[in-house]
C-alpha cells in the first residue's frame, strides 16, 4: 500500500508540474487558470517531491518525464534569477506601496523615502485621509511634487517626485484611478511617469483585467523616451498577459535585477505573502536591485527599486 501511495504521489507530482509549464505559457481565460497561475513558481515544489518519489519507486519512464517537467519549470523562472548588463547612467529610486483602503502606515512609507534617499514614490488604494496622513507625516519634505486622484475605497492613486511634475492625467479606460505625469529627471530628459492599479482577474471577469492590461500598453506606447510604470499589475510574472507587456522596449525590474521571486501578497495573513503582483516597468531604464519591505496596516510588501538610465 505505501508503495502504491509513493507511485501516486509522483503521478500528481508530475501532473502539477506539467500543468505548471502549460499555465505559464498559455495566456489562461478562465478564472480558475489565471489564479493558479499566480501560483507557479510554487510548483517547483511538487516538481521536487515527484523526483524524489518515482525515484524511490524506480519508476524510470515516469522519472524520466517528471524531471524533464521539472527542467521545463525550472526553465520559466530563470529570467527572474538572471541580472541584464548592469546600466550607468543616471541613478533613479522608486517605492511604490498598495496601503490597502487607505490603512496601511503612511509613516512607514515616507521613513523609506527618507532612507533609500528615494526619487519617486507611487501609491495605491489611496484615500483622502491617507494623502492628509502622508502630508502630516512630511511626505512634501522629501518630495515635494505630487499628483494624485485619491478616492474613496481601493481606487485612489498618486505620484510624489523629487521633482516637478507637469501633464498630470488620470487614465481613461481603467476601473481603478491610475494616474500619468511627466517629470524632468537631470542628466536624463522627460521621464513619464505612472502610478498603476489594474483590476484584479479574480473574482471580477480575467477579459476586463485583460483589457486594463492591453489599454495600459496602449498608453505606453503612445509616449515617446523613458517610461516608468510603478505600481499593483494584480498580474505575476507567469501571466503571459503581463508578460506580453514586456516588449518594444519595456522591462520588468525583476527580471533585469535578476533579483529572484519576490512575493508581495498577501501579506496580512499568518502565512508569508505568496504571489509577486507589484512590479515596476520601465523603458529606458535597467533595474539594479529589487527589494521588499514591510507596510504595517496593508496586505501587500512594498518595494524598493534602484534604476540606472541606459
Amino acid at each position: 500500500m505505501l508503495w502504491f501511495l509513493v507511485v501516486a504521489l509522483g503521478w500528481a507530482m508530475l501532473a502539477v508540474t506539467a500543468v505548471a509549464v502549460w499555465l505559464h505559457w498559455y495566456p489562461s481565460h478562465g478564472q480558475n487558470a489565471v489564479a493558479a497561475t499566480s501560483f507557479v513558481p510554487w510548483a517547483i515544489i511538487a516538481a521536487v517531491l515527484g523526483v524524489v518519489a518515482l525515484s524511490l519507486t524506480r519508476r524510470w519512464i515516469t522519472l524520466g518525464l517528471t524531471v524533464i517537467a521539472a527542467v521545463a519549470l525550472v526553465w520559466t523562472q530563470i529570467p527572474l534569477w538572471h541580472a541584464d548588463a548592469a546600466a550607468h547612467g543616471r541613478r533613479l529610486v522608486v517605492v511604490q506601496s498598495n496601503i490597502r483602503l487607505g490603512q496601511g502606515d503612511v509613516t512607514t512609507l515616507v521613513k523609506r523615502v527618507r532612507d533609500e534617499n528615494a526619487d519617486l514614490l507611487t501609491v495605491e488604494e489611496l484615500t483622502p485621509q491617507a494623502l492628509s496622513r502622508l502630508h502630516a507625516a512630511g511626505i512634501s519634505a522629501e518630495l515635494g511634487y505630487e499628483y494624485t486622484a485619491a478616492d474613496s475605497g481601493g481606487r485612489g492613486a498618486g505620484v510624489f517626485s523629487r521633482t516637478a511634475l507637469r501633464d498630470g492625467v488620470l487614465l481613461d479606460g481603467h476601473t481603478l484611478n491610475n494616474v500619468r505625469a511627466v517629470t524632468a529627471v537631470p542628466g536624463v530628459g522627460d521621464v513619464t511617469i505612472y502610478a498603476v492599479h489594474l483590476l484584479a482577474p479574480w473574482p471580477d471577469p480575467p477579459s476586463r483585467w485583460t483589457g486594463e492590461l492591453a489599454a495600459m500598453r496602449a498608453d505606453w506606447m503612445s509616449r515617446s523616451g523613458p517610461v516608468l510604470a510603478s505600481g499593483d499589475y494584480n498580474s505575476t510574472y507567469d501571466h503571459k498577459q503581463f508578460r506580453d507587456l514586456l516588449t518594444g522596449g519595456f522591462a520588468d525590474a525583476a527580471v533585469q535585477s535578476g533579483s529572484g521571486f519576490l512575493p508581495t501578497f498577501p501579506r496580512d495573513r499568518v502565512y508569508p505573502p505568496l504571489i509577486g503582483i507589484d512590479h515596476v516597468v520601465s523603458r529606458g531604464f535597467v533595474a539594479d536591485s529589487v527589494r521588499s519591505f514591510d507596510v504595517p496596516g496593508s496586505d501587500h510588501r512594498g518595494i524598493v527599486v534602484t534604476l540606472r538610465a541606459s
